[in-house]
């Protein structure tokens, strides 16, 4: 299971660029929000594919740059997300119930507070904001998931309803998401090092 999770791994980003792609292609047929949030997703989508694709041909030549990709594909999905459920909490004011108020909010605060985390994270190597930026990352997925099993007024979705595409989506940025924080493979920190700090 592990080697077949590292045979995928430099693969996501191109499956999440295709699954973007033909996820809301349709919306540019739509008008005024829904086309804005169509054309941030196709933006989006070119980007991953790209990126995926340079990673994948090029690997460790993209040097410096690599950084600047994976801070970038990290950060491009949860700020897409805040506009999308902003978006959803200005049309759909009449119909949101509480529960789905709740969910709204608890995601818009997840996805800026995970982007900035994530940056600050990036660049500062204190333990603190990693573990911060985990804390944010958890709260995030967790608003993806309730996102997927309750409708905005704060119904359960029954089965049938069930967006698996969305779904797919969601695992495969919170695969990436994980990979990016290194759970669980934190590097040990030497005694000269830690006096240094």
């Amino acid at each position: 299971m592990k080697k077949l999770h590292e045979f995928i791994k430099p693969f996501l980003s191109i499956i999440l660029g295709a699954l973007l792609l033909l996820f809301y292609m349709n919306w540019l047929t739509g008008q005024d929000a829904q086309l804005a949030i169509g054309i941030i997703a196709i933006v989006m989508a070119a980007y991953y594919l790209t990126v995926g694709i340079l990673g994948v041909v090029l690997g460790d030549k993209l040097g410096n740059a690599k950084k600047i990709f994976d801070i970038i594909s990290i950060c491009f999905f949860p700020t897409f997300m805040f506009v999308y459920f902003l978006v959803v909490a200005i049309n759909g004011a009449s119909v949101i119930g509480p529960t789905g108020w709740v969910i709204l909010i608890l995601s818009m605060i997840a996805s800026l507070a995970l982007v900035v985390a994530f940056i600050i994270a990036s660049f500062v190597k204190a333990q603190v904001f990693k573990r911060f930026t985990i804390l944010f990352a958890a709260t995030f997925v967790l608003a993806l998931l309730l996102n997927l099993l309750f409708d905005l007024a704060g119904n359960p979705i029954v089965l049938g309803n069930f967006n698996i595409i969305a779904f797919v989506i969601y695992f495969i940025y919170t695969n990436m998401l994980l990979s990016s924080l290194s759970i669980g493979k934190e590097k040990k920190v030497k005694p000269e090092e830690e006096q240094q700090q």
